[in-house]
């Protein structure tokens, strides 16, 4: 009986705390999903956020309320845009924030990532995007997919993540823009014909916006940088074109030399299938000379590619590939100050291996 008394008990005072606490339902609330920041002039910015509006049962287009404002700060900001609202704010479904890319080309990021790291409603898995133009009218932008514009923007960046572009959210970012020895990166989001698109890549010294790499050159960085399960690559081939779609990549970066004179090796190997043959006169008896032909000049396109992409992020002072941070954690008396200096020096030998698992198509 003691036991049970005790139960009951417990039981009642969780009923009591129930009926205390202030419950209110999503109708009660102004749910942020995306929030958007643009360049005004030095002392300005322009946010905007976008809240679904639920409880329109006979809308079967969902509808978002925008809301934009101009402020000198964040905090400024949060407090006008809360004065436009006739519900409380809640940040906590936020999924993804945009920013302009006049905005990160003249001002570092510093007090946007500051609020991000900070604010404990905001989930790190949330994603950050560089908009080509206008962030607040890529928000409020009517496309034509029946979900909320954040919605849509997650599932572009996810579904592209998958296949020819790097895996990138606030967690990944804010780790690179803390950490020595890396740089961060984002997409590049742009509208055509009432679409976005995922059109590049853009790298970020310490918050400010560096360099884009562009679509073309997306696959070639990702793999690089992590494994790939579904890129597609093409190359003119003789007097046609060949494609392969990538099933597989592993890349391993080696280190050597002296802590003044290092060396980097990176080590490529692919697993991949023909996908597509186009304008290609084919000898069925030859086919195994032609696949091996074909790995050749893809593993020869691919150096060539990452032997630019590296000098490239040499020329410009970037490091996404995180060879700096590698130096500093595999070399005993590793001086950054030095690394820093000699880094557009740094020697970066690229081998690429590619197998071929088959054509995908029968001759």
């Amino acid at each position: 009986m003691h036991k049970l008394s005790i139960v009951l008990a417990a039981i009642g005072i969780l009923f009591l705390m129930a009926g205390c606490t202030d419950v209110q339902s999503i109708e009660d609330r102004a749910i942020v999903q995306i929030s958007g920041y643009d360049y005004k002039d030095e002392e300005n910015i322009v946010g905007t956020v976008a809240i679904p509006q639920y409880g329109m049962e006979e809308s079967r287009n969902l509808e978002e309320l925008t809301l934009s404002v101009e402020a000198g700060s964040l905090n400024e900001f949060d407090s006008k845009i809360e004065r436009e609202s006739s519900k409380p704010l809640s940040m906590g479904k936020l999924t993804v924030t945009l920013f302009n890319k006049e905005l990160t080309a003249k001002n570092t990021m510093k007090d946007f990532m500051d609020v991000l790291s900070r604010d404990p409603r905001i989930g790190r898995n949330i994603y950050l995007a560089i908009a080509e133009d206008s962030a607040k009218e890529m928000i409020e932008g009517k496309y034509s997919q029946n979900v909320t514009t954040a919605r849509y923007i997650k599932g572009l960046i996810e579904n592209n993540a998958k296949r020819n572009f790097p895996e990138t959210n606030l967690h990944h970012y804010l780790y690179a823009y803390y950490g020595e020895g890396l740089d961060g990166f984002l997409p590049v989001l742009s509208r055509e014909n009432g679409h976005i698109l995922y059109s590049g890549i853009a790298v970020l010294k310490k918050g400010k916006l560096v360099q884009i790499i562009p679509e073309s050159e997306a696959l070639t960085f990702k793999i690089l940088r992590e494994k790939v399960r579904e890129g597609r690559e093409n190359i003119e081939y003789k007097n046609g074109k060949v494609g392969i779609q990538v099933t597989n990549s592993d890349v391993k970066y080696k280190l050597e030399g002296s802590s003044a004179d290092p060396q980097f090796t990176v080590n490529v190997n692919m697993d991949a299938f023909i996908n597509e043959m186009k304008k290609l006169d084919i000898d069925s008896n030859k086919t195994p000379k032609l696949v091996h032909d074909v790995e050749k000049k893809f593993e020869e396109h691919f150096e060539e590619k990452m032997n630019k992409l590296i000098l490239e992020f040499k020329e410009n002072r970037t490091d996404p590939l995180g060879l700096g941070s590698i130096y500093q954690n595999r070399t005993r008396k590793a001086n950054m100050e030095k690394w820093n200096e000699n880094y557009a020096s740094v020697p970066v030998k690229v081998n690429v291996n590619i197998e071929l698992t088959g054509t995908g198509i029968s001759y």
